[in-house]
């Protein structure tokens, strides 16, 4: 038994131990989340030692009366309390029944929080205690059983290292923050004595800063320091700590809400105040000192009116101060407060960049763990309670920030995400979205600045913000820029309103500024690791029936095919040593001209698998002179599918407003594939503007984004396919003649195969393994390929094919679909065929219809949905996309014109709900049909 539940708890420690030492609280939550699932109790308690305080404090509890628990503390050095006894002893204590111990304190402490029974077990690391784990229940003899606290104390071993780094770190930072506020009692104290000394007719000073009363979120003006040269009035002064700000409690609150900003125009500038008794909080000040009036200085941020510093003179007796007093004072202040402000920034700023820097020098396994860390890091350093990194990505033809892709997997980061679990996509934009598509993140994203709200609850209808969960009262939002646009955004949450500041929005830029490269690399990486792996699965499919492959699976027997093999051979080395000569930087070989390739044959002949197994040989060389980790850079388009200056756009990129719809600045594909290979598939659809700007390209690597005047540079081989006769469009005067001879030096002619009907067989093969791996559901076996008799083999290679291998692996999908046993019979071929040449898709087009209408039923009159029956089955390979794109035209007949309606009446869901929930499978429903099936 022991052994499974061990095994219950793998999870947990797998979740622990790949956490930083900044995320202390992310580590608490997964410990309480096992001992709950071990022991199948609710209430728990975990105490740490706090060696700042002398004394062990609540970490993280469950269960009932948590504020009190909280707050509840036990002594280091004293065994009075039943947890401290448990710390000091390193020895387990199981209480059955609380109430008949005879010790008096611990019936007190557990009848205050309502515990009966309970197992404390201390946390040992090293041989030392760090902290007591406490199970309880509100009954008696609750206790969990002797194998479950084995167990118990093996799961606490396997992650003790987590939670005591994890611990260690928290309390260096918050000892840091102690040090740091004793600095600036110091400077103020030595900034208002000098202040009594500046001024003659001065008999107080003092500094006031803001700061939380009460967990309210009201704030008071703490005392910072005050000075006096009459002892027993700066005692007076300093026996109320702080100047409450709450509805007529003080002068003050009259110019300053109970939130901390200023709400009296008057205050936006220094003020003399006339000092009465009624409306006094510290009434003394007239009663005992006889102050009667007071000079304010107020310091506050610009945006948000909110008080970071207010700098008190009071003046002896009526005297107020001369003009020239006054000019005196408000540069007093203003030294002061900057002194102040300051103390702190520089210890801080110097704990980012070693933090940071640190994290930069380990290796992470993509993104979203190197975002986890950034994260958990600047949530701990500016002490938030939560926070998310989104990334910015294109949908749709609109930019969005997703912190979870559509299916709901994590792509960004969430910090203590059971405070923020629910992320919808947020909308990149400004003034021009509507105000329930506005997000602090987005507007941050779109004007690339940092953006800040002080109070959730006080904001306009049309404010940027967007409510993910209630607790939220201020938050911080601060893009990530790379090339001039936002690639992430950074947002950390505070439950208090106002906690954020100036100070803290610059160590957030300092994180920006530190990991925008590096992000922007990572997402390239990532990005170029799945096109590459994406283009393997097809490069390195290989039938083992099949003995004619040739470099990648080029299927190579016949005259025609072994003359493309021979051409990559000798193109790849000289090719990739000008590609590695591009690391070093050496701008002189510009002179020559940058490498191209022009691929042209039929449709369907097969030019993109050509390109695959070129780019394959040569990222094979490239990770054999740069490391098995290096990627050789890959981008791919195709000319036909844009006109204009979208053309334009894709290969060189623009400047934002250079066009309708350009919001932001854009980089090319281009410029995106600097260093590697760069696929153009269709070249012969460029238009003549695209045809120039390509061969001042390709003869020293210089563009210039569209709007712009500025050249820019990038170095690829550019690879071009086209199925048209190019020598045909120069004639036409529709394709640049010199364009024509700069692209074809190296020329590639891909064979038609009806050039090369010797290589049918192997290739029918080969197209068949590949479409039953696609097509077999799960219960077929995956070795089970259905095998070609010599007579259909023999109909395959007769056949006249003006469609090529697409022509070819067609004829086999609908032979594959026809047959009536395990192999593929000349009849197959034949009814796939049809009556006439080239065979019409009427056989397996009657096929898909018949599944659609079926499908359709089944949702409509019937109890399917959109995901059960459409959406998984095609994940799983059961069904095609030419199925799944049938089903959307029958809504269509059936009146649903609207994405929105389409998702109602397949019963994906209600996209006119409100619900976070329903949006965002809303959003999933749409991306599957326009991203996945394209419809």
């Amino acid at each position: 038994m022991p052994s499974l539940r061990s095994e219950r708890l793998t999870p947990f420690i797998d979740k622990i131990t790949r956490y930083g030492k900044e995320n202390l609280d992310d580590i608490l939550h997964v410990l309480v989340e096992a001992v709950q699932t071990l022991t199948r109790q609710s209430r728990c308690r975990v105490y740490l030692e706090d060696l700042t305080k002398g004394r062990l404090v609540c970490a993280v509890t469950a269960g009932r009366y948590p504020a009190q628990v909280h707050q509840q503390t036990f002594p280091l050095n004293t065994d009075d309390y039943l947890v401290s006894r448990t710390y000091i002893s390193q020895e387990e204590l199981a209480l059955d029944d609380i109430t008949l111990l005879d010790d008096a304190t611990a019936r007190r402490v557990a009848e205050r929080f309502s515990v009966r029974s309970s197992y404390l077990m201390p946390i040992v690391r090293g041989g030392r205690s760090i902290g007591v784990l406490c199970v309880d229940s509100s009954r008696a003899d609750r206790l969990p059983a002797e194998e479950m606290r084995q167990t118990l104390q093996e799961f606490i071993g396997r992650v003790v290292d987590s939670v005591d780094l994890a611990r260690r770190y928290h309390q260096q930072l918050m000892l840091a923050r102690q040090v740091d506020a004793a600095k600036k009692r110091e400077a103020a104290l030595s900034m208002v004595k000098a202040a009594v000394n500046l001024v003659d007719t001065l008999a107080l000073a003092s500094v006031l800063v803001p700061t939380p009363i009460d967990t309210s979120g009201e704030e008071g003006l703490e005392i910072l320091a005050t000075y006096s040269l009459e002892k027993e009035a700066r005692r007076l002064y300093e026996e109320e700590k702080l100047v409450s700000l709450g509805p007529g409690a003080s002068l003050l609150a009259r110019y300053i809400s109970k939130n901390g900003i200023i709400v009296d125009d008057r205050l936006l500038k220094p003020l003399f105040i006339k000092l009465a008794t009624k409306s006094l909080q510290k009434k003394y000040l007239t009663r005992e000192l006889g102050l009667k009036s007071l000079y304010v200085v107020p310091f506050y941020e610009e945006s948000t009116r909110r008080v970071t510093c207010l700098v008190n003179y009071y003046p002896r007796g009526e005297h107020g101060f001369s003009e020239f007093e006054t000019g005196l004072l408000q540069a007093h202040a203003e030294m002061a407060q900057q002194v102040i402000q300051e103390i702190g920034v520089e210890h801080m700023e110097i704990q980012v960049l070693s933090d940071i820097n640190d994290l930069l020098q380990e290796k992470f396994e993509g993104i979203q763990p190197f975002l986890n860390r950034i994260l958990s890091k600047a949530t701990e350093l500016i002490g938030a309670d939560t926070g998310s990194i989104a990334l910015a990505r294109e949908v749709e033809g609109e930019r969005w920030l997703l912190v979870d892709d559509e299916s709901g997997r994590l792509i960004g980061a969430k910090s203590k995400e059971w405070l923020k679990k629910n992320i919808p996509p947020l909308h990149i934009g400004g003034e021009e979205l509507a105000p329930e598509q506005r997000s602090l993140s987005g507007y941050a994203a779109h004007t690339g600045r940092p953006a800040l709200i002080s109070d959730t609850r006080d904001r306009r209808p049309d404010s940027f913000y967007m409510e993910v969960t209630d607790v939220i009262r201020s938050e911080l939002a601060v893009p990530v820029i790379s090339e001039g646009r936002a690639i992430a955004v950074i947002c950390l949450d505070s439950l208090k309103p106002g906690y954020f500041t100036e100070e803290h929005k610059r160590i957030l830029l300092i994180i920006e500024r530190l990991i925008s490269r590096y992000l922007a690399d990572l997402e390239q990486i990532e990005r170029l690791t799945g096109e590459v792996n994406l283009l393997r699965s097809d490069v390195d499919y290989r039938d083992p029936k099949i003995s004619s492959y040739r470099l990648g699976n080029i299927i190579g027997n016949s005259q025609k095919a072994q003359e493309v093999v021979d051409f990559i051979q000798r193109i790849a080395p000289p090719v990739f040593n000008r590609i590695a000569s591009w690391s070093g930087q050496n701008l002189q070989e510009a002179t020559l001209g940058l490498p191209s390739i022009l691929i042209t044959g039929e449709t369907g002949c097969g030019k993109e698998f050509v390109f695959n197994n070129i780019f394959t040989r040569l990222n094979e060389m490239y990770q054999q002179r740069f490391g098995n980790d290096s990627q050789l850079s890959l981008q791919k388009t195709n000319i036909a599918a844009y006109s204009g200056e979208l053309t334009y756009s894709e290969l060189f990129g623009h400047k934002r407003g250079a066009f309708t719809g350009a919001h932001n600045d854009r980089r090319g594909i281009l410029e995106e594939g600097h260093g590697g290979v760069v696929f153009l598939d269709e070249i012969g659809d460029a238009d003549p503007k695209t045809q120039v700007q390509l061969l001042r390209f390709l003869d020293n690597g210089g563009f210039v984004r569209l709007g712009e005047n500025t050249t820019r540079y990038a170095r690829v081989l550019l690879v071009a396919a086209t199925n048209k006769n190019l020598r045909q469009l120069i004639r036409d005067g529709l394709f640049r003649e010199d364009l024509y001879y700069r692209m074809s030096e190296l020329a590639l002619p891909i064979p038609s195969l009806n050039e090369r009907r010797e290589d049918i067989p192997d290739l029918a093969v080969h197209f068949l393994g590949r479409l039953y791996q696609i097509y077999r559901s799960p219960g077929e076996p995956e070795n089970a390929v259905p095998t070609i008799e010599p007579a259909a083999q023999a109909l395959l290679t007769r056949h006249h094919y003006s469609g090529n291998i697409r022509e070819l692996r067609s004829l086999l999908l609908r032979a594959l679909f026809l047959r009536r046993g395990r192999q593929i019979r000349e009849a197959d071929i034949r009814a796939a065929l049809g009556t006439e040449t080239p065979p019409p898709p009427v056989p397996l087009a009657a096929l898909f219809n018949e599944a659609a209408q079926n499908i359709f039923s089944d949702i409509i009159d019937g109890p399917g949905d959109f995901w059960g029956a459409l959406y998984r089955p095609y994940s799983e390979n059961r069904i095609t996309r030419d199925t799944v794109a049938r089903v959307v035209d029958l809504a269509r007949q059936r009146g649903a014109t609207t994405m929105p309606k389409i998702a109602m009446l397949l019963k994906a869901c209600d996209p006119r709900s409100r619900d976070e929930q329903e949006q965002k499978t809303f959003f999933r429903f749409k991306n599957f049909l326009y991203k996945t099936i394209r419809i």
